[in-house]
């Protein structure tokens, strides 16, 4: 997955909903057919550009608040982003 990729892929999610930002296993493991060391590269690159655009970014397991709820990164997704 190129640079290119990960940035529309980012677009098009932003684009549906640009406060809450949700990358599941699925889009990237079996969708995009990633290894375990491909995943983690776009994990870096997704969150840097994420951050970036002032997103608190969150992974698997990691706990967060989005809308005064507590919630938690599901196993199913590999990452979440807050604006």
């Amino acid at each position: 997955m190129t640079i290119q990729d990960i940035t529309e892929l980012l677009d098009e999610k932003i684009e549906k909903d640009e406060n809450k930002i949700v990358v599941t296993f699925y889009e990237i493991r079996v969708k995009n057919n990633l290894s375990e060391e491909e995943t983690n590269q776009f994990l870096r690159l997704a969150m840097t550009r994420l951050e970036n655009l002032g997103y608190k970014v969150y992974l698997t397991g990691a706990k967060y608040i989005y809308n005064n709820m507590n919630k938690v990164v599901e196993p199913n997704e590999l990452l979440v982003a807050i604006k």
